[in-house]
């Protein structure tokens, strides 16, 4: 009895090492037979490359719309692949690895400023990692971003400061606000216009006793800075239209 219990003990015990040693066995030669572990291609000329996959029977695929700066792979060869290489990431063969090329170290050159309110031109230095060094302002007829130091298109490193000159427009001659009160808008106005001032806004009021086209009230008011910069605003009278009804001649 008792040997009979030990022989087939002894036969489950072999059935199950003979089981374990074939699925091991199917499964290094099926599924391990044909995957490899994951190949380095970052650094290697595209050529290559190329020929590596093909030796271990995978797909290359170049992208070809982006490229990645990069100060230790040179131009050309391979920066980034989609597949993390090493002896613990497996390819299968058939399958493909996506790869970008090296667009080389990332240049950077001061951009060119003319024309650029100061507020654009530090926005641009901003998308340009490039940092503000000094803002100078000048009077002058050109508005706007005169000279850069380092000067456009000088190659910097990143975080390089850029110094500006802005041109302002010189300040337009100030007045002191005369009154125009009570005096006719169309005798007035060819005086201010012939100054540089600009009546902006013209409204009319009803004001019984005073003739139509009179000033009545004004903005700035009398006393008051002005330039060619500021709007001047005024209220003219107008009289207010009667409508007189005839009554009907008699039959």
């Amino acid at each position: 009895m008792k040997r009979g219990c030990l022989g087939n003990l002894f036969f489950g015990v072999l059935l199950l090492i003979v089981f374990g040693s074939s699925t091991y066995f199917w499964f290094t030669f099926f599924v391990k037979g044909r995957s490899l572990p994951t190949p380095n291609l970052i650094g290697k000329p595209i050529a290559e490359a190329r020929a590596l996959a093909r030796d271990l029977g995978v797909e290359l695929e170049v992208d070809t719309d982006h490229r990645r700066n990069s100060d230790r792979v040179p131009l050309g060869n391979i920066v980034w692949q989609n597949r993390t290489p090493g002896a613990t990431s497996f390819i299968k063969r058939g399958s493909s690895i996506r790869v970008e090329l090296s667009a080389g170290p990332l240049v950077l050159r001061v951009p060119d400023f003319a024309g650029m309110t100061a507020g654009t031109a530090m926005l641009r230095l901003g998308q340009q990692n490039m940092k503000l060094g000094t803002l100078s302002y000048v009077g002058c007829d050109v508005k706007g971003i005169l000279e850069a130091d380092p000067p456009k298109g000088t190659v910097v490193a990143p975080q390089t400061a850029v110094s500006m000159l802005v041109g302002v427009p010189p300040a337009p001659p100030q007045y002191v606000m005369p009154d125009l009160i009570d005096l006719r808008l169309d005798s007035i106005r060819p005086t201010l216009e012939g100054r540089g001032l600009n009546v902006s806004t013209v409204k009319y009021e009803a004001y019984p006793g005073i003739a139509d086209g009179i000033i009545i009230r004004q903005y700035p008011l009398r006393g008051a800075p002005v330039s060619s910069r500021d709007g001047i605003s005024v209220v003219v009278s107008r009289q207010e239209e009667t409508s007189i009804v005839e009554a009907p001649a008699a039959p």
